[in-house]
């Protein structure tokens, strides 16, 4: 299974709602409902600090295994024997052992996904409509900047900055957020939209574009409004 349904799963075993789960790892309701839905995905510190929360190992919610039908090798059928037969002084030590070595490996893999070199991708601080559905940009020489390399992040396409405080308290007057290019999005979502030769940063509504900050009205949505990609995340420099 996918990590979308396997992190679904695991948060309903926990009896957690979806505001409860995002509380305990420090994002919104709409990024935990975008994860289960297959949008995007944790980066690494959070699919560890998940896979505590929920009781679940890295493998099995990145869906590598079925963590309800696991194989086990004769060895492994062995070493719980053994464990079995130990008495209560023995499976501590076990247990220890065990509970250190899973903490280095998993230190090491963590680390391992940090160290990975940046990734690069353009980075516009304005944007000019070209009259056409097309991608504005592209004629826009860009700026390049480095950004986490993590699961989310490769699918960036490229960055943007915010200008002004529409969208408060989501996002802020000089946020830069990452885009992944795309012609539609889904109602909940935010997205970059081109309206009237201006680039927007607005949430998708019922035939409206919705700003966070309530002292803007929701601009309502016509032929003339291009969608040019999904907001995934922000960049932390």
């Amino acid at each position: 299974m996918s990590l979308a349904t396997n992190l679904k799963e695991a948060r309903i075993k926990k009896s957690l709602k979806q505001e409860e789960l995002a509380k305990l790892v420090g994002k919104s309701k709409n990024v935990i409902s975008n994860w289960e839905r297959g949008d995007n995905k944790p980066d690494a510190d959070t699919l560890f600090d998940l896979c505590d929360i929920l009781d679940v190992d890295a493998n099995y919610l990145l869906g590598w295994e079925d963590n309800n039908n696991l194989s086990l090798s004769i060895k492994e059928q062995d070493h719980i024997k053994k464990y079995r037969a130990l008495d209560e002084h023995g499976k501590d030590m076990v247990d220890t052992v065990l509970q250190k070595e899973y903490e280095r490996r998993t230190e090491h893999a963590k680390e391992f996904i940090i160290l990975q070199p940046p990734l690069l991708v353009p980075y516009y601080g304005h944007v000019a409509s070209a009259g056409t559905g097309q991608y504005v940009f592209d004629d826009i020489p860009p700026e390049m900047i480095e950004i986490e390399n993590n699961m989310e992040n490769m699918h960036v396409d490229f960055a943007i900055g915010v200008n002004g405080d529409s969208m408060e308290p989501t996002y802020h007057d000089g946020d830069t957020l990452l885009i992944k290019k795309q012609s539609e999005i889904s109602t909940g979502e935010v997205g970059i939209f081109m309206i009237s030769g201006e680039a927007y940063v607005k949430e998708l509504g019922d035939g409206v574009l919705i700003s966070h900050n309530k002292k803007y009205k929701d601009i309502h949505i016509n032929d003339s409004v291009i969608c040019l990609g999904k907001v995934i995340g922000k960049h932390i420099s």
